[in-house]
């Protein structure tokens, strides 16, 4: 998987140190910020949903200490960002580093003030960075469709944008996913489709019945009666009788009909 752009969240109580290390980040363009948390419980909430690949982490936090928040990472499945962790009270709690380092098992640990450490060595701190995110994501997956024309063809399900009704033949589908210019076509039944698409936990509508569907994740926008996809030139039309059970969709993810 190619990674172009990582992201970073600063959890920080001290507004100074927010911004001085989001100065320094702007030097790394792969970089983009999600902003200051000064707070326990807005940071796991953003940590939560965001779930960035970097975080800079002060123990000392608005509602509590950098545990709680180094406890949730640990229990979000399949999430491990690389975390600097940082600290002005090491003296006066000596039993930091070795709960942090032993028991979370943080990828650095500095001490304030750290800005001279930063100076030297943020750009190898974000090059380890960059390599843990993409050596713990998930491969991609990969599907094996035979063509119209009898040719295997390898797929990655996860960056299917939608699957369109052959326009000749009603036994074919044409498959489309971001990263191919052309369609995929191959004598796959509807149910095929859907069975596979439900195996591997993607969302999808079917916004006309044995004619097209579309995936969420690739929704970029919604005007009455028509669906914008990232990356798909054309516009996808949501009949009549679907267009209140998808915007439902849209908000929570409960049909697919």
């Amino acid at each position: 998987m190619r990674y172009e752009q990582f992201t970073f969240l600063i959890v920080e109580n001290a507004i100074d140190v927010c911004e001085g290390i989001k100065r320094r980040m702007a030097a790394f363009e792969k970089w983009d910020c999600l902003g200051y948390c000064n707070g326990i419980r807005e940071a796991i909430e953003k940590i939560k949903v965001k779930k960035p690949n970097l975080i800079f982490l002060d123990w000392s936090l608005n509602g509590g200490s950098a545990f709680e928040i180094l406890q949730f990472i640990q229990n979000l499945a399949g999430y491990d960002p690389y975390v600097i962790f940082n600290t002005g009270y090491q003296s006066d709690h000596p039993e930091i580093p070795q709960a942090v380092i032993n028991d979370y098992k943080v990828d650095k640990y500095l001490v304030k003030p750290f800005w001279e450490n930063l100076r030297n060595n943020l750009s190898v701190y974000l090059k380890e960075a960059e390599e843990k995110v993409v050596q713990s994501s998930p491969k991609p997956r990969i599907v094996w469709l035979e063509t119209e024309k009898g040719n295997k063809v390898s797929l990655q399900i996860t960056r299917i944008i939608c699957i369109v009704q052959h326009p000749n033949n009603p036994r074919r589908r044409n498959f489309y996913t971001d990263t191919q210019i052309k369609e995929i076509t191959a004598p796959l039944t509807w149910e095929k489709c859907y069975e596979l698409l439900e195996a591997n936990n993607i969302e999808y509508f079917i916004t006309k019945s044995r004619e097209h569907l579309v995936v969420k994740n690739f929704i970029e926008k919604f005007e009455k009666p028509y669906v914008r996809l990232k990356n798909f030139s054309f516009r996808v039309d949501v009949v009549k009788e679907k267009l209140r059970s998808f915007e439902e969709w849209l908000m929570n993810g409960s049909s697919k009909t």
